[in-house]
């Protein structure tokens, strides 16, 4: 088995259509959302803590399994990977391979994760997995440890547009608002500050990350759109796999928040659909704020060009 190459990066910037360009080579297992590791929400560490106990009782192991494969939405396993790829398998024999496998090893995170996504690509009869959002950008140093000739794929996007994107996110930022409508206003702006720190945070991880691995490499939603076939054979060469014309359709993503449609294929437009819904206020201050990050990114703030970094 091939080591895995993992897509990595910011919310709202695209994953889905990476992950599905990956999707179109024939020994590539497509591996879902896991959030794994991550500062921003309930992740696995928290489902062990609150939901499973000590796994040096063998008994915990073979409960944190029964829940995994349960479809049940358990606080740190509640979507993406857990809830959609796991709940389909009926039968017993990837959840006994797993629970053999950790019962075998230190039981650590990393021990897991390993077992996770290896023995799952095995039980797909594929010789490579593509992982989407694994963990959080500030655990990318864990993945370079526990797969030193893994790839890691960093996306990004213009941060206006991820900012429009997360206001107006369908699974997230709308569904707060109709829980607390009264709010609404209040919740679109910390969203879009969340942003911005998320934004400025990340690309100093970038700066660093770029130096010290070589297994990782930076890619931009606006150059995908723009030339595709040029970004995804730059894609294919980072990552080591054969480039083939089927990667140019690689259907379609998630549903835009702006259009609410699922998009097939390579909109263009798609790039600067954010300056048509973005106030001149939140244009102004997030450029402001993230002036440094976004050069950091190889983005061009003044002129907006996207192409700085081909």
């Amino acid at each position: 088995m091939k080591d895995p190459i993992f897509i990595v990066g910011l919310p709202r910037t695209g994953s889905t259509l990476w992950h599905n360009i990956f999707a179109k080579n024939e020994f590539i297992c497509r591996i879902g959302e896991m959030h794994y590791l991550t500062p921003v929400r309930k992740d696995f560490s928290y489902f062990i803590k609150n939901s499973v106990g000590d796994l040096n009782d063998e008994d915990n192991i073979r409960k944190m399994y029964d829940l995994i494969f349960s479809g049940e939405k358990v606080k740190g396993i509640s979507e993406g990977f857990w809830t959609i790829e796991l709940r389909d398998i009926a039968d017993n024999s990837l959840k006994d391979a797993l629970i053999k496998r950790t019962i075998a090893s230190d039981r650590s995170v990393e021990s897991i994760f390993k077992a996770l996504i290896e023995e799952y690509t095995v039980y797909k009869n594929k010789s490579q997995s593509c992982v989407k959002f694994p963990l959080y950008v500030n655990h990318i140093p864990e993945l370079a440890k526990w797969y030193p000739a893994s790839k890691i794929v960093h996306i990004t996007r213009d941060p206006r547009a991820i900012a429009v994107s997360r206001k107006n996110d369908p699974g997230g930022t709308k569904q707060k608002i109709k829980k607390y409508p009264y709010l609404a206003w209040f919740i679109q702006k910390i969203m879009v500050m969340f942003v911005v720190c998320q934004y400025i945070w990340s690309s100093r991880l970038h700066s660093s990350y770029k130096k010290k691995y070589n297994n990782y490499e930076l890619f931009k939603y606006e150059d995908l759109l723009s030339d595709p076939k040029r970004t995804i054979e730059q894609l294919c060469k980072h990552t080591g796999i054969e480039f083939n014309e089927e990667m140019l359709k690689p259907g379609k993503g998630q549903a835009s928040s702006i259009t609410d449609k699922k998009q097939e294929g390579f909109d263009s437009s798609a790039a600067f659909r954010w300056k048509k819904h973005i106030t001149v206020f939140e244009n102004r201050m997030i450029t402001l704020l993230t002036k440094a990050s976004m050069r950091r990114f190889s983005y061009d703030p003044e002129s907006e060009s996207y192409l700085t970094g081909l």
